[in-house]
């Protein structure tokens, strides 16, 4: 006769409780069937071991459900040792000696179980803990701001209280305060956007990135700022902007003023900004939706989606194959456009979460 703890202990035994393999299950429906006792054992031990399977949800409870075995199997070896004993001294096998050992294995089972549910409350409870701090902390920020997520590859249109137009590009984040346009006129982003500013000589409107601060009256420009870039830009298209850290630089923390035409870039990495020059027209483009390429060079072309759609591009292989591309798309997904792209230029491509492999043989 089969202790409860040889039962757990039996890989076979498993299998019979989840019904995984049929001999197996034949096997043991078979001993149950043998006689009260064994069917009784068997009921108690796939009770049991049932229950402690479903407890099963972390590194935790695998520990403890290891401890469990460990504690079944010295139980069990005790057991087979008195069995044993009994079998040398000639003394009779009855339940009077027998259900000391029983009871003593139920209570180790009640004491494993009791501490796998206590790892599992406690687990469960810091993850309450933690769902419950990134809520609260999202609640806040949406007390305090409006914010506009625009999803991976596509851009988002915004009317903002002052009448000004946003264009936010894909990947991007724009958190407009609550009380914008009565106090301030106050944004901040992560990502790139066109901004096409309504004029108001008393409330200048300040656009702030992470490293980035950008004064305005009334204006159209670009700006791009993402998280994953080293640098980050603003380019003018009409108007007048004061651009400026919004940190404070070792190096130079005076303000830059450009025109039309002109543009600002960043890197906080070495503390640099300098003032440049743009291509107001394809800007223009980017601004109407129209993404143009004329006899355009690869890497023309990569600088140019990673624009537009706000993520980065990894090249895998040699892009030998890659000559100078042509056309135009409207408001194009990104998955067409680099479907057109790679069968041009002969490459494959995989849109990831954050990222764009394109492959070349």
């Amino acid at each position: 006769m089969y202790t409860i703890e040889q039962l757990i202990l039996d890989p076979t035994f498993l299998n019979y409780c989840y019904q995984s393999n049929e001999q197996d299950v034949q096997t043991w429906t078979d001993y149950a069937a043998g006689s009260p006792e064994n069917k009784a054992t068997v009921a108690e031990a796939r009770k049991m071991l049932v229950a402690l399977n479903q407890m099963l949800k972390s590194r935790e409870e695998k520990i403890a459900l290891s401890e469990f075995k460990k504690l079944a199997a010295q139980q069990g070896h005790g057991t087979m040792q008195a069995h044993n004993a009994m079998e040398e001294t000639g003394e009779e096998q009855s339940n009077s000696v027998l259900l000391p050992k029983r009871r003593s294995f139920v209570r180790v089972w009640y004491a494993t179980a009791a501490a796998v549910l206590l790892v599992t409350g406690f687990a469960f409870f810091n993850h309450y803990q933690q769902v419950q701090q990134a809520d609260l902390a999202i609640k806040k920020e949406q007390q305090v701001y409006q914010i506009y997520k625009a999803p991976f590859g596509q851009r988002m249109s915004i009317t903002l209280a002052d009448h000004s137009k946003v264009i936010l590009n894909a990947n991007s984040i724009l958190k407009v305060p609550h009380g914008y346009n009565k106090e301030n006129r106050r944004v901040l982003l992560s990502g790139a956007a066109y901004f096409d500013i309504s004029p108001n000589a008393e409330l200048p409107f300040i656009m702030e990135t992470s490293d980035m601060k950008a004064t305005v009256l009334g204006t159209g420009f670009y700006m791009r700022a993402y998280p994953h870039e080293s640098g980050q830009q603003v380019e003018l298209l009409s108007g007048k902007l004061k651009v400026q850290k919004a940190y404070t630089s070792d190096m130079d923390n005076e303000a830059e003023i450009i025109l039309p035409g002109e543009m600002v870039m960043l890197n906080r990495s070495v503390d640099l900004m300098e003032k440049e020059t743009f291509d107001v027209q394809q800007r223009e483009s980017w601004v109407k939706g129209q993404l143009k390429f004329k006899n355009t060079s690869f890497a023309a072309v990569l600088t140019a989606l990673e624009d537009w759609y706000g993520v980065p591009i990894e090249i895998r292989g040699a892009e030998k194959s890659a000559a100078n591309f042509s056309g135009t798309f409207e408001n194009e997904s990104l998955e067409r456009v680099l479907n057109m792209f790679c069968f041009a230029t002969d490459c494959s491509f995989k849109i990831e979460k954050e990222k764009v492999i394109l492959r070349f043989n």
